[in-house]
């Protein structure tokens, strides 16, 4: 029997930790009518980070999908390595950076930015109810009197014979979240049409770009996929 109490505060102290874990939601997503006419096209991705790491795995995510759906995508840090990305330019920068990309044949830009970082304090309360031990044969044996069940069920969730009551806890920890932007260009349109697609995402306490980059590229694939 105290094994089995182990064993349920073992698996409720994992599940308490698991939702405090990465979350990756899509909070906005836009496509353009013309977004089609990219078709075919060779498309540069580029991610817009200081870490080198970060850069990688990024556009590394978002090519290889892109690739899987048959498109002619190419990571910036591969074609470009020496080019940065996340520094302030001038007119002039800017005009000879997008004259370099579309002498090499791109004609598209998927391009990832962070667009916004915020904290607040977080209070996560776990406990306060009765670990479920496990049924009888017979629900007779279990419920009995009034007195029996009265003494060892402390909250609906005391159904299991046996259990053991998990003391109330609080934990208060900073949770991070990650504002980030995808955004997809089409360099043959002229200036101000050149947008033809946008997708925001909420990235909440992530632990590594290893972690996050493949869930995020996923999102974005998939909000770009969704018919709006």
């Amino acid at each position: 029997m105290k094994k089995i109490k182990q064993f349920l505060m073992l698996v409720i102290i994992a599940f308490t930790f698991a939702n405090c874990g990465t979350s990756v939601k899509v909070t906005d997503a836009w496509k353009a009518d013309n977004i089609g006419t990219l078709k075919g096209a060779k498309i540069l991705v580029i991610a817009r980070a200081d870490d080198m790491v970060s850069r990688q795995r990024f556009e590394q995510e978002i090519a290889e999908r892109l690739r899987a759906d048959g498109i002619d995508a190419t990571e910036s840090y591969k074609k470009f390595p020496g080019m940065k990305h996340n520094v302030n330019k001038s007119e002039e920068d800017i005009s000879q950076a997008v004259q370099i990309i579309k002498n090499e044949g791109f004609k598209g830009v998927v391009l990832t930015v962070l667009k916004d970082k915020t904290k607040e304090i977080v209070t996560s309360e776990t406990g306060g109810y009765m670990s479920g031990g496990y049924y009888p044969s017979h629900y007779g044996g279990y419920y009995g009197g009034f007195g029996g069940y009265y003494g060892r069920s402390y909250s609906p969730y005391g159904y299991g014979y046996g259990g053991a009551y998990v003391p109330s806890e609080s934990r208060t920890y900073t949770s991070e979240t990650y504002i980030l932007e995808t955004v997809i260009y089409n360099l043959d349109l002229e200036k101000g049409k050149q947008l033809v697609s946008v997708v925001s995402v909420d990235i909440t306490d992530p632990k590594s770009a290893s972690e996050v980059a493949p869930k995020y590229a996923d999102k974005v694939l998939n909000a770009l996929k969704t018919k709006t």
